[in-house]
């Protein structure tokens, strides 16, 4: 309808000029207070020669290295093993999408209660070490610290509640391409003398690696840009040491930076820099796309 290519316009006409107000400000010692002046590219020459910008965009390259072998194989790993149920495959498709209807304060809050000194891992560790204890010899020392303010472990267990919360909706979408693998190349399989792991590794994974290539993409982007949020809510960027923030991602360092030392036309900068890195990334992958050959399932 008119009216829906009407607002579609509206809003890219919006995006564009938001755009384009950003660009200007990157280049600006930019105020709300309307006196703002241009000083060229000093803002980009301060988020590149920044010590703690380039700490930070190496916490979430960490964090989207971990993100990638728990978060992204998790989804991939269930949707074999629920393709292989016999009976009650609705019922395990929604406890496993049931994390996903959650609200994202109510998993924060959640996790951070399972975290705490006295919360449910610390609980059952301390069950595991009184049970180990009893061997001769074996003196454990049971756990009693927050695990959001250990240096060592913050950051993955920043990382915990996405991978739970994120694991059912892909698990459902990664079941669906493999209902679409035909039967005739299992049993072909079969007839060769294939196990399971050849069925897997020569026919299924074939078959979903388009899909697997363009979620990698999704995945990879989104574990960059979209960490701060839940950071910011699960430890606020610390615990901090010499170096910075053991969790201050990369998104969260350019909030602080925007909004919470007002620094706005660094912050315009910083976000060029992240989109430049992302949108590398991203033109790598197509690249990689544009060599694979899309048939239709009639041919």
């Amino acid at each position: 309808p008119r009216s829906t290519l009407d607002r579609s316009s509206a809003a890219a006409d919006v995006y564009k000029r938001q755009m384009i107000k950003g660009t200007a400000i990157a280049f600006q010692d930019y105020s709300v207070l309307g006196d703002s002046r241009w000083i060229g590219v000093d803002n980009f020459t301060a988020v590149l020669f920044d010590p703690q910008f380039w700490f930070s965009l190496g916490v979430s390259m960490l964090y989207a290295v971990m993100f990638m072998v728990f978060g992204f194989g998790a989804p991939i790993a269930l949707a074999f093993l629920l393709n292989e149920v016999p009976k009650g495959t609705i019922l395990f498709r929604t406890v496993y999408y049931l994390p996903a209807v959650l609200s994202g304060v109510v998993v924060i809050f959640l996790w951070k209660m399972f975290y705490a000194p006295e919360g449910l891992l610390n609980e059952v560790l301390n069950g595991l070490v009184w049970i180990i204890n009893h061997v001769p010899g074996v003196d454990l020392v049971e756990q009693s610290g927050d695990w959001l303010q250990n240096p060592r472990w913050a950051l993955f267990m920043c990382l915990l509640p996405t991978v739970w919360a994120g694991m059912g909706p892909g698990c459902l979408i990664y079941l669906a391409a493999l209902k679409t693998v035909p039967e005739e190349l299992y049993d072909a399989a079969d007839m060769d003398g294939a196990g399971i792991r050849q069925k897997i590794f020569t026919v299924s994974l074939p078959v979903i690696k388009v899909l697997i290539m363009i979620n990698f993409i999704g995945a990879m982007i989104g574990a960059v840009r979209g960490s701060g949020g839940f950071v910011l809510a699960m430890t606020g960027g610390g615990p901090y040491t010499e170096r910075g923030g053991v969790t201050e991602v990369v998104g969260l360092k350019l909030f602080y930076t925007t909004f919470g030392d007002l620094r706005f036309g660094v912050g315009a900068a910083m976000a060029w820099v992240i989109g430049s890195i992302l949108l590398g990334f991203t033109v790598f992958q197509l690249k990689r796309l544009a060599n694979v050959e899309f048939r239709t399932a009639s041919s």
